[in-house]
């Protein structure tokens, strides 16, 4: 348990800082090859299962999406108006 414990602490440690630890980080990512895993699991995503996994990343801010798309549009149709 003890030496669980401190390889998770060791984990956690290089994973809090990337740029301490580039070697390690450059050898996990091509050991793991996870541009491609995620790449080749994300295209066997229908729709709205990929919009399902976005959507709790972008629900914190959707509100505030949702004015400034509002007031974008706004804008943009009076300066059509005045075209």
């Amino acid at each position: 348990e003890r030496v669980v414990r401190a390889a998770a602490k060791a984990v956690r440690n290089c994973a809090a800082d990337p740029a301490g630890h580039a070697e390690l980080h450059a050898y996990v990512t091509e050991r793991l090859d996870i541009r491609a895993t995620l790449s080749s699991r994300l295209a066997l995503l229908s729709p709205t299962e990929f919009e399902d996994l976005l959507h709790p990343v972008f629900q914190e801010d959707e509100i505030t999406l949702i004015v400034v798309g509002g007031v974008l549009g706004a804008f943009a149709g009076l300066m059509q108006t005045k075209l």
